[in-house]
């Protein structure tokens, strides 16, 4: 089973979501993403290659795996539709590119260590 952290973004856009919608994208974050990260999402490309994307109703969830940690840093959840598909990626990549989204992953993860 995986952590889930979420980063200063990530949890900015959880906390923009309405209550019900909030609610129910916890439960399937921890039934599906928590279990197995990789299989129930896809492997985003580019400036964000390192990045899954999880989509749960209208939303997509974009995330980092840390299997040696068994942790998940979730960035950032967006809209799922063509235009905030874009927009969404363009705020992460504008993030990536300027490290901010690197550094917000770090402190999210603060004090884990792999369990070898």
């Amino acid at each position: 089973m995986f952590v889930l952290k979420f980063t200063d973004f990530g949890l900015a856009d959880v906390r923009a979501l309405p209550k019900n919608v909030r609610n129910s994208l916890k439960k399937e974050l921890r039934s599906k993403v928590a279990q197995d990260p990789e299989a129930c999402s896809e492997e985003l490309h580019g400036p964000l290659k390192h990045y899954r994307s999880f989509h749960f109703r209208g939303y997509r969830v974009i995330y980092r795996v840390f299997p040696q940690l068994k942790a998940v840093a979730i960035v950032g959840i967006g809209t799922h539709s063509r235009d905030a598909r874009e927009d969404i990626y363009r705020r992460l990549e504008i993030l990536a590119g300027s490290g901010k989204i690197a550094e917000s992953v770090l402190l999210s993860l603060r004090g884990f260590s792999s369990k070898i």
